[in-house]
């Protein structure tokens, strides 16, 4: 760090120092110095990898760069006991952004001083989340390629410094070994001697050091019994990654084409000498002519057998065999079932390679396998298309090389092979990488390179485009009620009806789940976007069919502009997603297009996110409460306990604020639960204190109610304080009651068991419903106060406040009305019977202290 002002060293120690500080500023890891588990001191890659404003971490404690206090504290019991040693601590873990998002980093420290660690701790963190999204991808295609090693029709095998160090079960089952014992041999376990072995090495050794193919047969004992087979080999040097030599082999059992070439030769070696032997005793023994004449006859006969035995071997293989003359027309085609090249009964004999239907080569490779022709050089994979006898196009590779006889060119001999499914396998491997595999639309990968090609576009043509996000609406729940297929099929139909919307020079994506992006080419603004969208939504609210079942859905739409809204594909993608989710909050089933309100509000959601995180640690919170009178005596009989959060920066702020974003955080839960425990102990506190027991109500958020553990933190907070549970009342909203009722039933009957009592909150403003009174165990109806605000001079919210404490009568509950806040609007409550009531007429709700003054001064009577 560079000196203060005013600080004076000497020229070398401030060279030295001003080198420091220029290294620590353009590290390209980040650097952080942290003392007593707060950060000291950081350079700007730092603040870069954590999402941090340069600056702003100095200060911040180390739990701020973890997903959880457990992992925080997790990672200080792992750190600890390395740094007080002065050893050096090396981790790659998931850590937290300032924004909440996963950063995985790989850190490394070392105490400071190790003699004294509480000078400090120096961190070196790199951001490593790139190279760990590329491994998994790694390691998907790789389990695709080894999904077709296992299933090979050849052997394959890999070596490492001439060990084995993984074959297919093809390579196993070919040599007789059991499966996975071939792992850790050497090449000499596939000879029978150590002569054969050397004999192998000196053949194929010279070529895989000059990295040629090799391209040998040869005969080797199978493990399991013996038989001497015979193998073709391919083969060649494949460095491994650690730089240690290795190669890859292909083998394949070719004992029975060799057997019938063997067979072959012997029926002529056998022919010829006795061709030999018959002509030479002619002269002096024309007796047994016709005796001769007889066996070479069935010599003959021989020979034809064993020719069409090779034949039927040949026309089994995939592979086949061709000739050319000096001319390069085809004199001779046989083999190839699969490929079926053109043979006798086609028109290729007597036609040059170039006159046939062939496709899928270029002018440059025709030119180059010509030139390799008239120079009469052999050439090795050779690779085009073909038609085969049944009109199927299939992929072919040839081979060759020139025949020459007394050094005259007589042409060229080959063969062939069909790898179409080769090629097939390829080509889905390279489609699947930028495809989604359900749809078949494009994934992330070419989404976003779609994108950059139509920014690219739109700059050029001075226009613009349009990036849509679609969310459907509802679709967890056909998933999880009729199943994935009938999932899949509403996600495969929906990609068809968004084919419909959109020109064919638009973009359609799935990221994945129930999500599209879209991407609108040669869009001006929100106007030309608009028939488009009203046509999407036209289409997907048009019912779905699936296995007899008719099914609908919609979807939440936003939408994003370049150059507007943004001018890359995460900004563009962020900004539609916000937009998106604003369309969902407004009820779904509609569009919205992105404005910077937007942004405004997605950050201070994120800013109050991660301050609830801290709020309840740091003990922000606090509970005012509010007095609720009888009405009939006009006593004060109970409070409510409002939660207010007093922000270090932003002083008291009010919960509709902050509630909404706690309860979609989850925050809500423990919030929640802090929120009884302090309620039920207060309420302990003054009657130990010697006031009146008064009622204590609280309100429960519907998240805390569904995922948290209420009838728990009831009891622990019960238990904890020692209040009596017919003190604490708790107020459910009518969105409660309707959601899993029955499950709902057997809490609310617990509750109930504990002694506490139960209010409906805000009654006639949700789904008001006579069966839920009767079924819930219910001691109050709390009237909202919008039908009070204007009860004096409204007579149908006149009329339905007196109906609903005219019904809670009749089904002996009590009644309180909320916002109450005149004296004619308390006249009018008392004329309808209501039981009590609160509202700023009697009291706004005040700090526990301020409350215990109010009760000391106020005197018996309704004010």
């Amino acid at each position: 760090m560079a000196p203060p002002p005013g600080d004076t060293f000497e020229p070398g120690i401030q060279q030295t120092l001003l080198e420091y500080q220029a290294i620590l500023e353009n590290a390209s890891v980040g650097i952080l110095f942290t003392r007593d588990r707060k950060v000291l001191h950081c350079n700007p890659r730092s603040s870069e990898i954590y999402g941090w404003p340069h600056g702003e971490l100095v200060g911040q404690p180390g739990s701020v760069f973890y997903p959880s206090q457990e992992a925080y504290e997790a990672m200080g019991r792992q750190a600890g006991p390395l740094l007080a040693c002065g050893e050096l601590l090396d981790v790659e873990l998931s850590m937290r952004r300032k924004d909440g998002s996963e950063v995985y980093c790989h850190m490394r420290a070392k105490a400071i001083n190790p003699a004294n660690t509480a000078e400090g701790t120096i961190w070196i963190i790199e951001d490593i989340s790139e190279r760990k999204r590329e491994q998994a991808s790694l390691d998907e295609l790789l389990q695709r390629q080894q999904a077709i090693l296992e299933n090979a029709s050849v052997g394959i095998l890999f070596t490492r410094n001439g060990q084995i160090v993984h074959c297919n079960p093809r390579m196993e089952a070919i040599y007789g070994w059991a499966p996975g014992s071939l792992i850790g041999e050497y090449a000499r376990a596939f000879f029978a001697d150590d002569e054969d072995y050397r004999a192998f090495g000196a053949a194929v050794g010279p070529m895989l050091a000059r990295g040629e193919l090799v391209d040998i047969a040869w005969r080797h004992a199978r493990r399991n019994d013996g038989v001497v087979i015979w193998s073709r080999h391919l083969a060649k040097a494949q460095p491994n990654l650690d730089g240690s030599p290795g190669a890859i082999w292909i083998s394949e059992d070719i004992s029975a084409q060799k057997a019938a070439q063997q067979a072959l030769a012997d029926a002529r070696h056998e022919l010829e000498r006795r061709v030999e032997e018959r002509t030479q005793e002619l002269a002096t023994i024309n007796e047994q002519l016709q005796h001769e004449i007889a066996e070479r006859a069935a010599a003959e006969q021989h020979l034809r057998t064993e020719e069409a035995r090779f034949r039927d071997l040949s026309e089994m293989s995939s592979d086949w065999f061709w000739e050319m003359d000096a001319n390069l027309c085809f004199t001779e085609i046989s083999g190839g079932h699969l490929a079926s090249p053109p043979s006798k009964e086609g028109s290729a004999l007597g036609k040059q390679r170039w006159d046939l239907p062939i496709v899928g080569v270029t002018p440059e490779q025709w030119a180059e396998h010509r030139r390799a022709l008239d120079a009469r050089q052999p050439f090795k994979d050779f690779v085009y298309q073909l038609r085969n006898r049944d009109g199927e196009l299939r992929w072919c590779v040839i081979n060759g090389k020139p025949v020459f006889e007394d050094g005259i060119f007589k042409g060229y001999r080959g063969t062939g092979s069909d790898i179409t499914q080769r090629k097939q396998a390829e080509q889905r491997v390279e489609f699947l990488a930028y495809h989604d595999p359900l749809t078949g639309l494009p994934n992330r990968l070419l989404l976003e390179d779609r994108l950059q090609q139509a920014i690219t576009q739109a700059d050029r043509n001075r226009s613009g485009l349009a990036l849509v996000f679609l969310d459907l609406d509802n679709f967890k729940k056909i998933n999880d009620s009729l199943g994935h297929a009938t999932g899949d099929a509403l996600l495969k139909e929906v990609a068809t009806r968004l084919k419909h919307c959109v020109r064919d020079s638009d973009t359609i994506s799935r990221q994945g789940g129930d999500e599209f992006v879209l991407i609108l080419r040669e869009q001006h603004g929100t106007e030309s976007c608009l028939p488009v969208l009203a046509k999407i939504m036209e289409l997907l609210q048009e019912p779905f069919f699936s296995d007899g079942n008719e099914l609908s859905t919609s979807a939440s739409i936003g939408v994003a502009l370049y150059p507007q809204d943004g001018s890359d594909f995460d900004i563009l993608r962020k900004k539609a997603d916000m937009a998106m989710y604003r369309a969902k909050e407004a009820g779904r089933n509609t569009y919205r297009f992105f404005d910077e309100a937007m942004d405004e509000e997605a950050v201070e959601h994120l800013l109050m996110r991660s301050g609830l995180r801290r709020a309840l640690e740091r003990g922000e919170f606090v509970l005012h409460y509010q007095p609720q009178i009888e009405l009939g005596s006009g006593r004060v009989i109970g409070v409510e306990a409002l939660l207010r959060w007093e922000h270090p920066e932003f002083g008291l702020i009010h919960p509709a604020r902050f509630v909404p974003v706690a309860e979609d955080s989850g925050l809500i839960v423990p919030i929640g639960d802090w929120v009884i425990q302090e309620a039920c102990r207060q309420a302990q506190a003054w009657q130990n204190a010697g006031m009146p027991a008064l009622m204590m109500a609280v309100n429960l958020s519907a998240v805390q109610f569904q995922r948290g553990s209420i009838e728990d933190t009831v009891v622990q907070a019960l238990a904890g304080t020692g209040l009596d549970p017919s003190r604490l009342e708790l107020e459910l909203t009518e969105s409660i009651l309707i959601q899993d009722v029955e499950q709902v039933m057997t809490t609310v009957r617990r509750l109930k068991q504990l002694g506490v009592k139960l209010a409906i909150d805000d009654f006639g403003t949700g789904y008001s419903s006579l069966s839920y009174l009767k079924r819930f165990d219910i001691d109050k109806l709390k009237i909202d106060q919008s039908f009070i605000r204007d009860l004096a001079s409204d007579p149908d919210d006149a009329a339905i406040v007196r109906a609903i404490i005219q019904m809670a009568h009749s089904l002996d509950l009590l009644t309180i009305a909320e916002g109450v806040e005149t004296p004619d609007l308390l006249l009018q409550l008392q004329s309808f019977g209501c039981d009590e009531a609160q509202g700023y007429h009697f009291a706004r709700p005040m700090p526990a202290a301020e409350f215990e003054l109010y009760m000391g001064s106020r005197k018996t009577g309704l004010h």
